[in-house]
């Protein structure tokens, strides 16, 4: 799996480079055009930026303007005038396919492809290679999100492993469209680190969901009272939104800590920007320096339990939502702590008026978490998405047992190498003509 990423996941330097000067070129574009204030940056956010991408990633980029300055143009509230403005600089500056379709969403978008190498003379546009773009209005909740699943790459390697081969199998397997009513790409993203924070590695190497204290019997609670010293949880990874601060530099071996309420102070708190009743929490450990990094990562390298091979982890992550997770009663959730539990759909209800009674599955944004980005499934898409995530735990499961499922029509299932059965797992969906 590491060899598999390595080619055909991991972003060269050469990349990043390129992504850069299309960065700067474009702010030095924006910086042009008089409908911007002076000190106006362009940010990259997305998959570009968030340790989850590849090489063939589109360029997402957000305008930010200085803090507490506004648009010359008062009337612009949503900045989709001085967007049309800048698409004609854009385009009379050689950007190709500049696409203003998209002025009108809530958050006003210029789509362009930006050449990656100078028109010759005579040379035909077709032939010339491309970055597709797309340039925002000020999106900082976009750029948060961005931030916290690119400290969550930086924890472990298999993180970002284990998320290309399940992006590769989610659109392989014609799941991956929201347009057809199936999750998006970041949607797995959350789904894959709610279960490494809510699930630990174990003593003969397998995986299993953490049990907050609170759902267990009273048995197992008094019993747990009686161990010395009590045995405590320890997620895969910890969630960087309820993990103590003090806990990675705290001695070797203490036990994983959360804390019990997130700070609510003017340094964390952020009114949404269009939706001005509700106002986001922005807290979670950023890993901005070199050495918090580190000390987290060998805080997690002197666990009791090492973390379990990448091909253990990827069966858990797809056995726990193919028969595990309670879709009913629980939401997928990063908000989600040990102490108090998966978060359950009641909650949500009552919060957020969320359906009681789903029939599919639900996943609670970190940030605006009155938004369910699981909201386009269908019932049939969910329940498709469900079989498939049952389907690929079935063919690891029979490749390393070696049963010969009738069903697979496939021989010598237990010789195939690891490459041969990721590519199993991810084998395109067949199409009918």
């Amino acid at each position: 799996m590491q060899e598999l990423y390595s080619k055909e996941y991991a972003t060269a330097e050469q990349i990043h480079q390129r992504r850069e000067h299309v960065r700067a070129s474009t702010e030095q574009l924006v910086q042009q055009c008089d409908q911007f204030p002076n000190g106006t940056r362009v940010i990259i956010f997305g998959s570009s930026a968030n340790g989850f991408g590849s090489p063939h990633s589109d360029l997402d980029m957000c305008l930010q303007l200085p803090p507490s300055v506004s648009l010359p143009d008062d009337e612009d509230n949503s900045g989709a005038k001085a967007m049309a403005k800048l698409a004609e600089q854009l385009d009379l500056a050689g950007l190709m396919n500049v696409d203003t379709t998209r002025l009108t969403a809530r958050i006003p978008i210029v789509k362009f492809d930006y050449p990656l190498l100078d028109l010759e003379n005579g040379q035909d546009e077709s032939d010339v290679p491309t970055l597709e773009c797309d340039l925002s209005m000020q999106n900082p909740l976009a750029c948060l999100n961005t931030s916290l699943l690119l400290a969550y790459s930086k924890l472990i390697p298999q993180i970002q492993i284990l998320a290309s081969i399940i992006k590769r199998w989610a659109k392989s397997r014609d799941i991956n469209n929201p347009s057809r009513h199936t999750l998006s790409s970041y949607g797995y993203i959350i789904m894959l680190l709610h279960f490494l924070t809510f699930s630990e590695p174990m003593s003969n190497g397998q995986v299993e969901t953490i049990q907050p204290e609170k759902d267990k019997g009273q048995d197992q609670q008094h019993q747990n009272r009686q161990k010395q010293p009590p045995s405590a949880p320890a997620p895969i990874i910890p969630n960087l939104q309820w993990m103590d601060l003090t806990w990675p530099k705290s001695p070797l071996h203490t036990p994983y800590q959360e804390i019990q309420a997130k700070p609510q102070n003017q340094y964390c708190l952020m009114q949404h920007p269009t939706e001005t009743d509700f106002w986001v929490n922005t807290h979670f450990n950023r890993l901005n320096d070199h050495q918090t990094t580190k000390d987290l990562q060998d805080r997690l390298a002197a666990r009791n339990h090492p973390i379990p091979p990448l091909a253990i982890l990827l069966a858990s992550f797809f056995r726990y939502y193919a028969f595990e997770f309670d879709f009913k009663k629980h939401v997928v959730s990063l908000n989600s702590t040990l102490s108090h539990g998966i978060m359950e759909r009641e909650q949500k209800a009552e919060n957020d008026g969320w359906k009681l009674y789903g029939q599919t599955l639900s996943i609670e944004d970190p940030f605006e978490t009155f938004y369910d980005v699981a909201h386009v499934l269908k019932l049939a898409t969910f329940q498709r998405t469900k079989k498939e995530f049952a389907m690929a735990y079935s063919k690891i499961i029979d490749s390393v047992t070696g049963s010969n499922n009738a069903v697979w029509n496939r021989e010598n299932i237990s010789s195939q190498s690891g490459h041969d059965l990721i590519d199993w797992i991810c084998e395109p969906l067949p199409h009918d003509d």
